[in-house]
């Protein structure tokens, strides 16, 4: 084999890999029209600069950052899915992320414009994959491909290589808080009514002061505990959710984000 068909091949089997990392759940539940900003003005500045970005059909540059379980998985995911779904090319990459799915440089420069590339926790990111988030948000700039990214601190506090903490910071960098307890209420119920069927104030009580405050990680539950009460046979309730977190106590640790490329 040849060097070029060797570098044909493994373009080729990058480009399968990115198409099969998909999301096992929320493929249906995580939208921009369903991230519940809670009546606060600042989450609202963020759905709407969120918005904005995938309207441009040119380069820019938006970072979010707040603590875990504010929603910021939730808008990158939404992004990147609400382009694809315009037929457009997208990309959302993790530290988690396979390196088989790291598209090159040179891949992401043959995109035609109005695409997006998205990272999410850039403050866990590996040394490599530093390097790697760098030349692509440069090639990003060269092929008017929009650039959202995420992390637990602003830009100026993370602690990456200082060139890409630069380029993080070239665009708008906005900060979310975290749901409040209303606000979590209203997901869980909306979760649950999407599955159909609605909370208990017991069982609601329960999840809301027994569970992580992450959502992200409630819904990866919620998916869990409808599966399980179908095969039980059994309606939603505080002791089977008890005896679904006895015999998968998994559920309760936060999952590693889940990448989306397409």
């Amino acid at each position: 084999m040849t060097s070029t068909q060797r570098s044909s091949s493994t373009s080729a089997i990058r480009s399968i890999a990115q198409q099969q990392i998909l999301p096992l759940d929320w493929e249906d539940e995580r939208s921009l029209d369903n991230f519940d900003t809670g009546g606060q003005t600042d989450n609202a500045l963020v759905l709407q600069a969120v918005q904005d970005l995938l309207l441009q059909r040119r380069h820019a540059a938006l970072y979010l950052w707040g603590d875990s379980g504010s929603g910021k998985s939730h808008l990158l995911w939404a992004a990147c899915n609400a382009v694809r779904k315009q037929g457009a090319w997208a990309l959302l990459l993790t530290p988690q992320t396979p390196t088989s799915a790291w598209p090159d440089v040179n891949d992401l420069l043959a995109r035609p414009p109005g695409g997006i590339l998205a990272v999410d926790d850039a403050h866990a990111l590996a040394d490599w994959q530093q390097d790697w988030v760098f030349g692509l948000y440069n090639a990003a700039r060269t092929a008017d491909q929009a650039f959202l990214s995420s992390g637990h601190a602003a830009p100026a506090a993370l602690p990456l290589r200082a060139d890409l903490r630069t380029r993080l910071s070239w665009g708008l960098a906005l900060r979310l808080s975290p749901p409040d307890d209303e606000v979590r209420a209203r997901v869980l119920q909306r979760l649950a009514h999407d599955r159909g069927y609605s909370l208990s104030p017991e069982l609601l009580h329960y999840m809301q002061t027994h569970l992580s405050r992450d959502l992200s990680q409630l819904a990866r539950l919620m998916a869990a505990f409808d599966r399980y009460a179908l095969a039980a046979q059994r309606p939603a309730t505080v002791p089977l959710l008890k005896s679904l977190l006895a015999e998968q106590p998994q559920l309760l640790h936060t999952a590693a984000p889940e990448p989306v490329s397409g």
